[in-house]
């Protein structure tokens, strides 16, 4: 396939090696880097066909990039890292013939396990989703009061950069119905952007729902607890294990393998596992719930 893929920075350059290895043409465009091969998306798609387009600009971009496949009647596949916007932005329609939002770790062996295994717990009565990793160690060669996560306007903040686990709390236990949430930027790290964030929402399979994230944690973990009628099922996203009452279960997994099972999964036209834009708008709805939450001390009603 003749794939572009939007943007040069980390988690762009991570999809241009990925879609290479798996054999496919790759052309970048950005208008930052000087190996780029079209400065934006309209002039690549003026001057070039091409069957898969992946967005990977800063969030507050998106929007931006969108518009111009749409305006320019791209009909091929397209993939949009996530989250899908800073804020809310009214979906356009579209000629796409396959389009999904990059919550990756819907993939991860792990969560398919997961997402097998929680009809054995029987009723849900409550679940845990906790991620926390110290930023400045998640890009080692990089500044990261420089980053797009110290960034308001770049769409950051560990609810933008971590939403994974919102997505995978409406993924595994259906939408959000209430919601509580305090947060804001509570250490002293050099950035403009909150970094972390206390969730309680109640969803339509499960009434009793935490979410942590932060960008504070010297540990770097990330796990989910849920609980049942006939059991507790628990998986940790950094030890690739899962345990359900007696049952311990190891998963072998690298860093790439999510990515490239996600970009399989579009190829493929995967609406059943991969994230579709609706869905990822949800998310992006949440995280202005939760914001608004935090800044009321109120409970939210969808």
């Amino acid at each position: 396939m003749n794939v572009a893929v939007v943007g040069a920075g980390s988690i762009g350059s991570r999809h241009q090696r990925i879609l290479k290895q798996l054999g496919h043409k790759v052309s970048v465009v950005s208008a930052n880097s000087p190996d780029a091969d079209f400065r934006s998306m309209s002039d690549a798609l003026e001057r070039e066909s091409f069957d898969y387009v992946v967005i990977a600009s800063q969030t507050s971009q998106h929007v931006i990039d969108l518009s111009a496949l749409i305006n320019n009647r791209f009909n091929g596949r397209v993939l949009i890292e996530k989250p899908l916007f800073e804020k809310l932005h009214t979906l356009e329609e579209n000629s796409f013939s396959f389009a999904a939002v990059g919550y990756n770790l819907r993939f991860h062996p792990a969560i398919v396990w997961l997402k097998d295994t929680l009809p054995k717990l029987g009723k849900l009565t409550s679940a845990n989703f906790y991620v926390g990793q110290f930023l400045p160690t998640w890009r080692p060669d990089s500044d990261y009061r420089k980053s797009s996560s110290a960034r308001d306007i770049s769409g950051g903040g560990v609810l933008r950069d971590l939403s994974h686990e919102l997505d995978l709390v409406q993924y595994l236990l259906g939408d959000w119905q209430q919601l509580t949430a305090v947060g804001g930027k509570f250490s002293d790290l050099e950035i403009a952007t909150d970094d972390t964030f206390s969730i309680l929402m109640t969803s339509t399979k499960c009434n009793a729902i935490s979410v942590q994230l932060n960008y504070v944690d010297r540990i770097k973990q990330r796990y989910i607890t849920i609980n049942g009628n006939n059991g507790t099922v628990s998986i940790d996203l950094i030890s690739n294990t899962a345990k359900f009452s007696d049952l311990d279960v190891k998963f072998s997994v690298n860093a790439d393998d999510t990515y490239v099972a996600q970009h399989l999964a579009v190829i493929s036209n995967d609406s059943q596992n991969t994230c579709s834009l609706s869905e990822a708008l949800k998310v992006v709805e949440t995280i202005q719930a939760i914001e608004k939450s935090a800044e009321k001390l109120k409970w939210i009603s969808q």
